[in-house]
């Protein structure tokens, strides 16, 4: 696809909580895109410091920008209020304490277009402090049907790779077709519930090996805090890892491929989460 050619319109939906002190950047990496043509969806989920006034400040700066309040109603009911305004042709999730590399959107959406690929799973970068360091856990760049990306899957079920959002790009007639939502009962683990029950209807996979995505990795960070509310409530937590099991299991039995993965595929209840 040539950039003279029109550019299918991105939805990036950000659920934002007390996340004034990041929010800024984040939405300054998002605008600065190499591609274009978002649509670029806030939702305020009941902040107490200034990330409303952030969001406001830059949707004026930016019409592609919507800023929707809600009160605190947890990342699940942001994401999910955020999904009913989107519009674009595809759905990129991020988080406001992260930052989007100037290509990723770009590199993406053309790896989607050219090979009419419904998900696009890319690679990240992980910050800690000062280090810094480059996952891709498939190392591979290239477009497969879904079932052949089931054997690694299950394998590495746990992982970031395939649990988190951040590092996909989802086609939206996909999401609707399926009504896959988040569920607001997760207080973690709600994305890997999201990402399998969209795996139900993808039929190709678009591999990258770039880093899409710049994890900064810090004690405040949603997905560390996600972490820590596991440890926290173990009781919780083992039926959050069986509710898990049941999405992976069921996307599994969608596709028909449950028992030819039936002996390995509960050990992701070993793998996952912190005890």
């Amino acid at each position: 696809m040539s950039r003279t050619e029109e550019q299918p319109l991105v939805s990036v939906v950000i659920p934002a909580y007390n996340a004034g002190g990041t929010l800024e950047r984040l939405l300054d990496s998002v605008r600065g895109q190499s591609w274009d043509k978002l649509e670029i969806i806030v939702v305020d989920d009941g902040s107490t410091d200034d990330t409303h006034d952030v969001a406001v400040k830059a949707a004026e700066a930016d019409a592609r920008i919507r800023v929707i309040r809600q009160d605190c109603l947890g990342v699940s009911a942001a994401r999910n209020a955020g999904l009913k305004w989107c519009t674009g042709k595809y759905i990129r999730f991020v988080d406001a304490d992260d930052l989007v590399p100037k290509e990723s959107i770009e590199q993406m959406v053309r790896r989607a277009e050219t090979d009419g690929s419904e998900l696009v799973i890319g690679g990240y970068t992980q910050y800690v402090k000062d280090l810094r360091s480059v996952h891709n856990l498939a190392s591979r760049g290239e477009t497969v049907s879904c079932d052949a990306m089931m054997d690694h899957l299950c394998s590495h079920a746990n992982s970031y790779y395939y649990g988190v959002l951040w590092n996909k790009l989802f086609l939206r007639e996909l999401v609707e077709k399926g009504n896959v939502r988040f569920e607001h009962a997760f207080t973690w683990g709600e994305d890997f519930a999201f990402v399998m029950d969209y795996l139900r209807e993808v039929k190709t996979v678009s591999f990258m090996k770039e880093a899409v995505y710049d994890y900064i990795r810090s004690a405040g960070s949603t997905t560390v805090q996600q972490g820590l509310d596991s440890v926290r409530h173990p009781v919780k937590n083992m039926r959050i890892k069986v509710e898990l099991y049941e999405h992976l299991k069921d996307m599994y039995k969608s596709r028909g491929l449950y028992e030819k993965y039936k002996p390995r595929l509960w050990m992701y209840l070993f793998r996952v989460g912190l005890w």
